[in-house]
């Protein structure tokens, strides 16, 4: 650069200081000026690239093509040399008699930015292949082909659920509480091949007060507490899937008019928005109330209740249903063996008896539990068959079938617990004794008078040895 020293000097120094690199070549393209920033970015010294053609370093550089056409680009993307992305503007220069003497390109690095971009892209496919594997597991875990039960009652609202599962049609299931609503549910969803969500939300579970935010979404304050962006409602993240609402019967009386015109409308407003939000989504709803009751009283709008109930299945109880009950026991065995890292054992026939005899107030959910605890039991006994005496005792109780022998769950009545101490110690004594009545009251520090009463009192004979006749 041919300028004064201290000028030079003052140029070289502000252009080093620009936090962008900047290159000036002559009108032969040979490299007269390279900045501090290109130096940095492109890691080449001054020394090796000043007063060579800039060609040799970046076969693809735009200078070259400014220089020809005499013609300013600016803000092009530009790939200058493998792994460097820029955006670059570069003019062609003059002198004072506009004869073209070089040119000046300055590169804006985006490298980063590219690289970040390629990286979210590959997270972003990432992504969308792991959401395709959790949906085809999702679609195998809950299909109906994996649904445990061969009651004809039952396997008849199987049948009826996977008949309109891939339609938009609303499903509304009925059934006792832990009779697999839920399941039943998924399972329409799996077979729908709805490419949205399983959405699933306990109307009952949440306050009146905060059910439109939840189930709708709300704009940034539209409200006191809510998240100044906003938030997504229930309905909306259930796009092109399945919105599961269970315990319908417990949905706010004033919720139910908003909830049937986004059923009607396939559009609902986010709550402090006036814009509607399209949507479409499948709504299973499920309950264990009479809803008909409900409405005959006025707690239930009759006309959600009609548009709810396009398709009604009626899921019988588990004690309706007791040839599936060894079925799940054997299912929910091999569960939480896996579960809790325990060979699985064998089911003897009299805890199969005994669970099969029981009513299941809380159906399969209750049935789940109890396997639970039988196999955290049995992996203290490590024993090659489940002991049924590890089972609750109000099973047996309310069963009708009578616990055990020897089972481990003491009778804490005291009285009766003192009765069989007794009797077993008069027995321990009268057998040292050899029979004797008068040793046996010495070693039992009692007259022997008071030992005969005992006897009679426990229906102990005594005769040439001791015979215990009750």
């Amino acid at each position: 650069m041919d300028l004064p020293g201290t000028d030079a000097a003052l140029l070289r120094t502000a252009l080093d200081n620009i936090n962008t690199s900047i290159c000036i070549v002559d009108e032969n393209c040979i490299v007269k000026f390279w900045n501090a920033e290109a130096v940095r970015f492109y890691k080449i010294p001054a020394r090796e690239i000043v007063g060579k053609p800039v060609t040799e370093f970046f076969p693809k550089a735009l200078i070259p093509k400014v220089i020809q056409e005499q013609k300013a680009y600016e803000d092009v993307y530009n790939n200058p040399k493998e792994g460097y992305y820029i955006v670059i503007s570069a003019v062609p220069l003059y002198d004072g008699q506009n004869r073209l003497i070089g040119g000046i390109s300055i590169d804006k690095d985006i490298t980063d930015y590219i690289n970040t971009q390629a990286l979210l892209e590959k997270t972003s496919d990432n992504i969308k292949l792991l959401e395709e594997q959790i949906n085809a597991i999702n679609r195998n875990q809950y299909s109906f082909s994996g649904i445990i039960g061969k009651t004809p009652a039952f396997r008849e609202a199987v049948q009826l659920c996977r008949d309109v599962s891939d339609s938009a049609i609303s499903v509304l299931l009925l059934g006792e509480s832990g009779t697999g609503k839920e399941v039943i549910a998924r399972g329409i969803h799996a077979e729908s091949k709805r490419k949205g969500p399983f959405i699933p939300i306990n109307c009952s579970a949440i306050p009146a007060s905060l059910f439109e935010s939840e189930l709708f979404g709300y704009e940034g304050g539209a409200f006191t507490g809510a998240q100044r962006k906003g938030k997504i409602g229930k309905i909306e993240a259930a796009d092109k899937g399945t919105l599961f609402l269970d315990e319908i019967g417990d949905l706010p009386l004033a919720m139910q008019p908003k909830l049937l015109r986004v059923l009607e409308t396939n559009r609902l407003s986010r709550l402090g928005s006036d814009t509607e939000v399209r949507v479409d989504v499948r709504i299973i709803a499920a309950t264990n109330l009479d809803l008909k009751k409900k409405v005959d009283a006025g707690s239930f709008r009759q006309d959600l209740f009609y548009r709810l109930n396009s398709i009604m299945v009626n899921l019988p109880a588990l004690r309706e249903r007791k040839e599936d009950i060894p079925l799940f026991i054997r299912h929910f065995l091999e569960t939480y063996c896996m579960a809790y890292g325990v060979n699985i054992p064998r089911i003897p026939d009299e805890l199969l008896t005994v669970l099969q005899a029981y009513t299941w107030e809380g159906n399969i959910r209750e049935l789940k539990n109890v396997m639970e605890r039988v196999v955290i039991l049995h992996k203290k006994k490590d024993t090659p068959q489940i002991d049924a005496r590890i089972l609750p005792e109000y099973i047996f109780k309310q069963s009708g079938i009578p616990l055990p022998p020897d089972r481990e769950t003491r009778n804490l009545d005291l009285t009766e617990t003192i009765r069989r101490v007794e009797k077993t110690t008069i027995l321990t004594a009268l057998e040292k004794a050899g029979g004797n009545i008068g040793k046996a009251a010495v070693l039992l520090n009692i007259p022997r008078t008071s030992l005969y009463y005992k006897l009679k009192k426990h229906g102990i004979a005594v005769e040439k040895s001791v015979v215990e006749t009750s």
